[in-house]
């Protein structure tokens, strides 16, 4: 866990310095474990985010204005506007050598009826640090509460309780059968339990000894963590480090007692230093201390600035396969109701071809109505048996059965133009669904996610755009070594502009045989084609397709004029002829 509390002590100071005093204009629930604070600050917009992600939770101000990223307003969200939008911050605490913050927030009663889109700074806004008392009524007319965010791994939480210290909502419930210490609406707030551990600020050598002796433990760097509260794994790796020139050390007894004790005070309480440390992949850890034990490492002047950096490539690497992930099962549960439609559609095929047969037994009980008996209970043509009713007459036999076909005939009239609609809406699902699990990026998930939507396969939620705040993304242009020009499509809409807007009708097209997957064309303009370049356009074909994971896949060539688009069917879907097939082994890019 990188946001430790020596992280957390290093935010907080940063954000008396810049928040405290603040008015909040603004609230948004950026993520559904995030809380979004716009506060005018001594002048200045200042924007704190405040997150209780299971894996990335965190505190520090934002150098962009985050936007809106959960669209349904949650009871916390509506309870948030009236206890804090429009008040002031003023009080803002850390239990010590905790990573828990308490805002505490003042609101006035001429401020509980606007809305986060409203307008609310002065002209006398700039000079509002003289005038805080005179902004709020001096009476018993004025909503106080605090805003708490938790910052423990997995239990993280964002918390407001009112004056009275009853939790008013907070972002995860906690029931007293989960945990000893109840978190939801109702229930007082108690600070989290302090561990029984050693004060990092005033380690000495013999306590090093002592707590070795205790816990028994070998490695230096655990020892520490098991020892000191607060301390991180990260800080003693890097206490252990800047001793000894190495992360991972055994405990011996002719260890430097006395200079790892010093140095961990002076990492500890000296002033902040904050960095990113990176490697070949990109930001790998910060800390608000120069971080030795790595070699690449970039120092920031402000910590929330390093927070930031890490986090922006981490979490939204993590959200964009939660993405993934949510809209995938989202299609999955469409496709399933359209296999049920399709289902119920085949039975009423069926019924109709029972029809066929109802309409042939009135037609012979006419042709052989003189040949019919009264009291009959069976007629025989040509080997089959038709069922007579003996109370009825030829005739009311033969009427009741071409009564009962015109009636379920027009019941049926349009189904079979359904099944053919229905196979289609199948086919384009496959395919969105195929390109979405080899789509490589957010931009990418998000250009499928608004394809998805469009064509109906996802509802847009309720109060947002119907169309994901993305740029709609270009086909794949590569040039093969031989120096032709490759497109590939990485959504349904880039398989139709690669298909029938950039390829001419000489070019080559190149799809995986029956499986969903990209239009792949090479622009040729008629000239022969080098094998190579062959081979390269169809390995790419194969790798964005559902078949990628596969040792090898047989992909088709065609020429483009022999491409034809499905009728009524959607964007991407096509058939084609005169085709030759290529067995390649997928290869991306």
């Amino acid at each position: 866990m990188y946001f430790d509390t020596l992280t957390f002590n290093a935010i907080v100071d940063e954000l008396r310095q810049t928040i405290l005093g603040g008015r909040i204009q603004r609230v948004v629930l950026p993520s559904e474990h995030s809380i979004a604070l716009e506060i005018y600050a001594h002048g200045q917009r200042r924007h704190v985010l405040l997150s209780a992600h299971p894996r990335f939770a965190r505190v520090h101000l934002n150098t962009t204005r985050p936007s809106r990223g959960v669209a349904v307003e949650s009871s916390l969200l509506l309870l948030l506007r009236k206890y804090i939008f429009g008040g002031r911050v003023i009080a803002l605490e850390q239990p010590d050598l905790e990573r828990v913050m308490l805002l505490s927030i003042a609101k006035g009663s001429l401020s509980r009826n606007m809305t986060d889109d409203d307008e609310i700074i002065t002209d006398e806004e700039e000079h509002f640090e003289e005038t805080i008392d005179q902004d709020l009524p001096h009476s018993d007319d004025i909503l106080r509460s605090e805003l708490i965010i938790e910052v423990v791994e997995r239990r993280s939480n964002i918390i407001l309780v009112n004056d009275d210290n009853i939790i008013l909502e907070c972002a995860r419930h906690i029931t007293p059968a989960m945990s000893r210490r109840p978190l939801q609406p109702r229930e007082p707030y108690e600070l989290p339990p302090r561990q029984q551990k050693r004060d990092p600020r005033y380690a000495t050598a013999e306590g090093l000894i002592e707590a070795q002796e205790q816990t028994q433990q070998q490695d230096l760097a655990r020892m520490m963590v098991q020892t000191y509260l607060g301390l991180s794994p990260q800080l003693a790796r890097e206490v252990v480090y800047r001793c000894l020139n190495q992360t991972q050390v055994s405990v011996t007894p002719d260890l430097p007692w006395e200079q790892l004790a010093a140095t961990l005070q002076t990492i500890w309480n000296a002033p902040a230093d904050p960095c990113v440390a990176f490697d070949e992949s990109g930001p790998v850890a910060f800390a608000p201390y120069l971080l030795t034990q790595y070699d690449q490492v970039e120092r920031h002047s402000s910590i929330s600035i390093a927070v930031e950096q890490y986090y922006a490539s981490h979490e939204q690497l993590s959200d964009h396969q939660q993405r993934r992930a949510a809209l995938q099962e989202t299609l999955n549960e469409k496709r399933k109701r359209l296999q049920r439609q399709q289902n119920q559609l085949q039975g009423e095929l069926e019924r109709a071809k029972e029809l066929e047969h109802l309409r042939w037994e009135g037609e012979m009980i006419f042709a052989f109505l003189h040949t019919i008996q009264p009291q009959q209970t069976t007629l025989e043509v040509d080997g089959t048996i038709i069922a007579l009713n003996p109370d009825k007459t030829p005739v009311e036999e033969a009427q009741s059965r071409f009564k009962s076909y015109d009636k379920a005939k027009g019941a049926l009239e349009n189904v079979p133009e359904r099944v053919q609609v229905n196979e289609a809406a199948l086919a384009g699902l496959d395919e969105i669904q195929a390109l979405l699990s080899v789509a490589e990026s957010f931009e990418q998930i998000e250009d499928i996610a608004r394809e998805a939507i469009e064509l109906g396969y996802v509802q847009a939620l309720k109060g947002k755009s119907k169309t994901p705040k993305v740029r709609r993304q270009k086909p794949l242009r590569l040039v093969s070594d031989d120096g032709y020009t490759i497109y590939a499509g990485r959504s349904v809409h880039q398989n139709e502009q690669v298909t029938f807007k950039l390829a001419n009708p000489d070019d080559l097209w190149l799809h995986v045989q029956g499986i969903p997957g990209a239009h792949v064309i090479i622009k040729s303009n008629g000239q022969a084609v080098p094998e190579r370049t062959l081979q390269e356009a169809a390995a790419l074909a194969a790798y964005f397709s559902q078949a990628r994971t596969n040792a090898s896949v047989d992909v088709d060539v065609s020429h483009r004029r022999l491409v034809r688009r499905v009728r009524g069917g959607p964007p991407g879907l096509v058939t084609y002829r005169a085709e030759q097939t290529l067995r390649v082994a997928p290869r991306g890019p």
